[in-house]
């Protein structure tokens, strides 16, 4: 693989097989870990107060904000705080893979409506768990919930405190108390190394880590993004409250959060190509949540940052949400991503068959194993 090059993927159901059996074939040691991280930030004031009881002034409020190019609905800024809890999953190499990389770390960001089970492939198989892959090349991982994911006894407000600049500044306080290591309790080593890997708005966060905070991290895989998103309506439209369309899954959650309605339309704008038809039913059963201040903060808005680090951008030939104008102008809106990332060693991957949630698709195990091939040039 050359570095700062343009790299198509294509994958056999050979190379597949071998890549998932490759290398030892222990799982990997996990456990489930949490972190108190203090952040601040200055989020969206909204000009208008939310009755937060009423989900479908919720509704017709976010609809109205979106399709507003005004922007009459923000208010300037207002001072957010806390102390949040990061739940996440802990996994270290096992055996003689232990020395290998045992000063680096993996930080494994989820995207918008999912959680931390993505990375362990929603379990539905041991080939698509990335932890497994990264600690048998050496390599610690630590795979977080996003801010108001997962079960937890108290959710931020989804409106006034879960934007995504608040998600910004705690990812930072994440990343160096993982630095840093010795966190109270939890037996964690301290890292030389600091590899963030994102999802969708994960890697959009990762660019916005980047430009803030150029030392946070040492390098970034950013899958299943670009510098060019589409986020249709009609994608937009199939999610509501999730206490009232799943009470079941989400009881009591604030209505500001939102799920998924409908099978067919997360699979597809999540999917296409080779993918297990079993996947997309197991995907919306589990599918977590996003909250509607997160949806109207610049969350997916593109940065231009100072990084001189290592950058690997992997999205498939068919993610219909960061590739919109389709598979044969996927290559160029993937190279103008490297706009974002001027000063860094930049490098593409395009798997091809493939769709948005990339590690949920067939060729998952082949292009987990091209990515720690990359990483593998530094580190």
């Amino acid at each position: 693989m050359r570095l700062g090059s343009l790299v198509f993927v294509t994958f056999s159901a050979a190379t597949i097989a071998s890549s998932s059996a490759s290398g030892d074939a222990a799982p990997p040691k996990c456990r489930s870990v949490e972190l108190n991280v203090s952040a601040a930030a200055d989020n969206i004031r909204f000009t208008s107060p939310l009755d937060q009881n009423n989900a479908t002034a919720i509704r017709e409020w976010f609809f109205s904000a979106v399709t507003d190019p005004t922007g009459s609905w923000m208010n300037g800024t207002e001072h957010v705080s806390g102390v949040y809890t990061v739940v996440a999953t802990y996994c270290e190499p096992r055996g003689r893979h232990y020395r290998r990389k045992h000063r680096t770390l993996q930080v494994l960001v989820h995207g918008m409506t999912y959680n931390k089970e993505m990375w362990a492939g929603l379990g539905f198989s041991e080939a698509y768990n990335w932890h497994a892959y990264a600690t048998r090349a050496g390599y610690h991982t630590i795979a977080v919930n996003r801010l108001g994911r997962g079960p937890l006894t108290h959710y931020p407000d989804p409106i006034r405190e879960n934007q995504s600049a608040l998600q910004d500044t705690l990812t930072q306080e994440l990343l160096m108390q993982l630095r840093r290591g010795g966190i109270a309790g939890l037996r964690l080593p301290s890292f030389d190394k600091i590899v963030y890997v994102g999802h969708s708005f994960g890697s959009a966060l990762g660019n916005h880590v980047a430009r803030d905070n150029p030392r946070a991290a040492d390098a970034y895989v950013l899958t299943g993004y670009s510098s060019t998103v589409a986020l249709p309506i009609n994608l937009q439209l199939d999610f509501a409250s999730a206490a009232i369309v799943n009470p079941a899954r989400f009881p009591g959650l604030p209505l500001g959060y939102w799920a998924g309605k409908n099978v067919p339309v997360r699979t597809s704008y999540f999917y296409a190509g080779n993918f297990d038809p079993a996947l997309p039913q197991i995907d919306f059963d589990t599918h977590d949540t996003f909250a509607v201040g997160e949806g109207l903060s610049p969350g997916f808005e593109t940065r231009v940052t100072a990084f001189t680090g290592p950058v690997l951008v992997v999205t498939g030939d068919l993610d219909i949400l960061f590739c919109p104008e389709g598979a044969a102008a996927c290559p160029e809106t993937l190279e103008r991503t490297r706009g974002l990332f001027p000063l860094a060693n930049f490098s593409i991957m395009m798997p091809r068959d493939v769709g948005h949630s990339l590690t949920l698709h067939r060729s998952a195990p082949g292009v987990i194993n091209e990515v720690h091939g990359w990483l593998g040039n530094f580190f």
